[in-house]
């Protein structure tokens, strides 16, 4: 796998293949799968194989299937389940997810804590996996008691990881706070792989400035491209040195959001065919609960918003978001 210039994050519950796809057509060169079990994937939990699930819209697209644990031996059989899929570029491990729920069972940041067992968890994926490359997504380090980065990223090194992104916060602080510059810099000193800067892009000027400020191979953007793709669009364009088309208005916005709307209805869709045992909603009534998440992100800031936001609670079905996108934001003339 190429290291990329610029990739998207994987982010829990938000980065199905419906949003990778909007990303890849806004400019990223990579992306990651939301986090993956991988005790589910190796003990046959029915939720997992739909998180693995593409679309055509990422038809040659570089993914990377993001596997969360702590057990060495599960993680390695995980990684060699993904690599036989023969369908995504990489298999990353998730070492600085802050969530209590994760880290409370040894998993996600948790590892930080214990650098040795992390390297015996990417050796083990590593040799499970090839040819398939081996990742890690990381943080700077458990708490600012415990700056770690520059240790972590020689120990994936030495266990063999191809490429690490380092989202530049404290685990403690989850998502608050500055970007520690200085503290990915550290990182991308200590070892000869490709790192990736995260944490904190909305704007081009902040990545290239990350950039600049880091050293880094490339920049990863997580929670800016929210309802934002064109994120990736004016990112691209200030890494060539070129101008980037203005923000789309709110009749644009709506466009894609209902561009975005349409891969999730397809990939709900999918799913039903593809996994009938799964349960859950039909893929309508899917759509409806997942996407306003979505929609919020789309049109946040502007005016109608908020009466976006009440018509969205009365909102049962896929025709009654529809339309409570145009009353909000009506189409453009032609349109």
């Amino acid at each position: 796998m190429e290291t990329p210039r610029l990739a998207l994050a994987p982010l829990a519950e938000v980065t199905d293949a419906a949003f990778r796809a909007v990303a890849f057509a806004a400019g990223a060169d990579a992306a990651t799968t939301e986090m993956v079990s991988a005790a589910g994937l190796v003990r046959g939990s029915r939720n997992t194989p739909p998180l693995l699930e593409r679309l055509p819209e990422e038809e040659g697209r570089p993914v990377s299937v993001q596997l969360y644990g702590h057990d060495p031996a599960e993680l390695a059989e995980a990684s060699r389940l993904v690599a036989g899929l023969g369908r995504f570029a990489a298999v990353d491990l998730n070492a600085g997810c802050p969530m209590r729920r994760i880290v409370e069972n040894g998993d996600g940041a948790a590892l930080m804590r214990d650098p040795a067992l992390l390297g015996r968890c990417v050796e083990a994926m590593v040799r499970a996996a090839a040819p398939l490359p081996v990742t890690v997504k990381t943080r700077i380090g458990a708490d600012p008691d415990h700056p770690a980065a520059a240790e972590l990223a020689r120990v994936c090194e030495a266990a063999g990881a191809s490429l690490l992104a380092v989202h530049g916060r404290y685990a403690s602080r989850v998502h608050a706070g500055p970007v520690d510059a200085p503290r990915i810099a550290e990182a991308v000193a200590a070892v000869r792989i490709p790192v990736l800067a995260n944490g904190g892009i909305h704007s081009a000027a902040q990545a290239l400035a990350l950039l600049r400020e880091t050293g880094a191979a490339g920049a990863m953007v997580g929670r800016g491209a929210l309802g934002a793709p064109w994120l990736f669009t004016e990112i691209q364009a200030a890494l060539a040195g070129r101008r980037a088309p203005p923000p789309p208005g709110p009749a644009e916005r709506a466009v894609l959001a209902k561009r975005h709307l349409a891969l999730s209805l397809a990939l709900h869709r999918r799913l039903r065919e593809r996994f009938p045992d799964a349960g859950g909603l039909d893929p309508e009534a899917a759509v409806v609960l997942d996407f306003r998440r979505h929609v919020f992100h789309y049109f946040h800031g502007l005016p109608g918003a908020a009466a976006l936001r009440r018509r969205m609670g009365s909102a049962a079905s896929l025709p009654d978001l529809l339309a409570a996108i145009d009353v909000a934001f009506p189409p453009a003339p032609g349109a």
